[in-house]
């Protein structure tokens, strides 16, 4: 049985310029433009989405297809071809969650879930191209200031060919899945040379066991330990921090420890550590290799003693989008010190899918992603 399907849309008119809703970041969640707001901050969005369709504030197109939604970058950040996605309804069974505990939207049908694909050799990167050069231009506009562009693929057999493709190849959602019916998806193929995966931090906030001076005499049995000249707090010194951090040899992992006063250090960590016998490390060879793996079992379980670090909404360990955000969080006091992480490479992840195993709770993000709104599934589908 297929599990990437054609679907039936429900279409909403739309100006030539999408405002962003405020609001912090959620993750992998779609990007929520003011047009959409009401409709899932309403008690029930399915049914609110019924009612706007029954009463012809939404165009149903009954005739099911695939779309591609084209994302540009904003000006002077990307300058290669834009990043497409395939917007399809996911089966309920079709795949599981790329992460432990995703997020689940609030409506299936209205925020496209982001699905990561295997493309080793291209073959979907070039299929979502042909089809985007015989797809039917349905809008065209901006979203907070960079263009986008949602085509209509006709059945057709491009549209076969995506199908074919999708059917076989390693997908993971980035969200969870509808259990009860079809999930509006975003499939976006890793060889998408534009897409970016970046890393989610980790901020610690009332660990009575972090005292700075013997928390790094303590880790040096695990890492080694190097003062950064240039403070947090400036540009310069974020750069710096990057490129330092970035620059490793293969196979080797580190972090960045944010403390306050602007002071950063890198943890290297030292190669050949046996991660078997801790508690909590990943059983999966493949797990342990990634920098958030090292960074739970060896920093935060052995050497602070954090019970379960990796768990979702814990009370002391706080996911953070952005290292410039973990640096101000750090320096207004909100958390005691910060640890910022690597982006996770493309091989890695795809890694992680080939083992079928899964990543830890909010471990990536996805950047740019399609925001919702652009159209919605039929919840009668």
């Amino acid at each position: 049985m297929a599990r990437v399907l054609p679907f039936s849309a429900l279409l909403t008119s739309l100006g030539s310029s999408l405002e962003p809703g405020d609001g912090p970041p959620r993750g992998n969640a779609a990007p929520l433009p003011t047009h959409v707001r009401p409709l899932l901050e309403a008690a029930n969005p399915s049914a609110e989405l019924r009612r706007l369709r029954d009463s012809g504030g939404l165009l149903k197109d009954a005739r099911p297809a695939l779309y591609v939604v084209e994302l540009h970058g904003p000006a002077g950040r990307f300058s290669g071809p834009p990043v497409r996605y395939l917007l399809c309804a996911l089966t309920p069974d079709a795949v599981p969650s790329l992460e432990q505990d995703p997020y689940r939207p609030r409506a299936w049908e209205v925020e496209p879930a982001v699905t990561l694909v295997a493309d080793d050799h291209g073959a979907l990167r070039a299929l979502l191209a042909e089809a985007a050069e015989r797809g039917i231009s349905v809008w065209k506009g901006q979203y907070d200031g960079s263009p986008v562009s949602l085509l209509r693929i006709e059945p057709s057999p491009v549209s076969k060919r995506l199908q074919a493709v999708l059917d076989e190849a390693p997908m993971r959602p980035l969200a969870a899945l509808s259990e009860q019916g079809q999930t509006l998806a975003a499939v976006v193929p890793l060889s998408e040379p534009g897409l970016e995966l970046c890393p989610i931090h980790r901020a610690l906030k009332g660990v009575e066991t972090f005292q700075e001076d013997t928390f790094l005499t303590l880790v040096a049995a695990y890492a080694r330990v190097t003062e950064l000249d240039a403070p947090l707090t400036t540009p310069q010194g974020l750069s710096a921090a990057r490129e330092r951090l970035a620059t490793l040899v293969p196979g080797q992992h580190a972090v960045l420890l944010v403390l306050p006063g602007g002071r950063g250090r890198i943890l290297r960590f030292r190669q050949g550590l046996d991660l078997a016998h801790l508690k909590g490390a990943p059983r999966n060879p493949t797990l342990r290799s990634l920098d958030l793996a090292l960074l739970n079992a060896l920093v935060l379980r052995t050497v602070l003693g954090i019970q379960e670090p990796e768990a979702s909404g814990h009370p002391q360990v706080f996911p953070v989008h952005g290292l410039g955000a973990l640096v101000a969080g750090v320096e207004a006091g909100t958390f005691q010190a910060g640890f910022a992480l690597n982006p996770p490479p493309v091989w890695e992840v795809r890694a992680v899918m080939e083992a079928q195993a899964t990543l830890p709770p909010r471990t990536l993000r996805v950047e740019p992603r399609v925001p919702a709104g652009l159209l919605f599934l039929d919840p009668e589908v």
